[in-house]
């Protein structure tokens, strides 16, 4: 793609997934793009051509550039923590801000594990949000 030396890959299982971590020194911000919305394409097109020359149709594969994904992951841990906490101190239902499926997964997941929480999923996409409320 043009990057040279700038580029340094890190591949490794976690799991059943093949997880590739790009590491750069300049210009991630092309790859990554507004929002990870390059990321996000990148990986899909590499999934496309993993399952094409393997023939392996469930083929779990991520792709992080410059630690993006793990940072926003622990930014999404950190924001679900704090909305939980504010949840079961003030008794009142908490709206998160609109996020993927996959992110709102993750916010399920994350608060399953609470006997005094439940979450919800609301809105039609691009709009759709998780509501984290007090067990009734």
């Amino acid at each position: 793609m043009g990057f040279g030396e700038d580029v340094e890959a890190v591949d490794g299982f976690q799991g059943m997934t093949v997880r590739v971590s790009v590491h750069m020194k300049k210009e991630s911000n092309l790859l990554i793009g507004e929002h990870g919305n390059n990321l996000f394409a990148l990986e899909h097109i590499l999934k496309k051509y993993i399952r094409a020359k393997t023939a392996e149709e469930d083929v779990k594969f991520t792709l992080d550039i410059n630690d993006y994904r793990m940072k926003k992951m622990e930014d999404l841990k950190q924001d679900v923590k704090t909305a939980a906490k504010n949840v079961r101190l003030y008794k009142k239902e908490v709206p998160l801000r609109p996020m993927s499926s996959f992110e709102r997964r993750i916010v399920h997941l994350l608060l399953a594990e609470y006997p005094d929480i439940t979450t919800e999923s609301i809105g039609d996409e691009p709009q759709r949000r998780v509501i984290i409320k007090p067990y009734p």
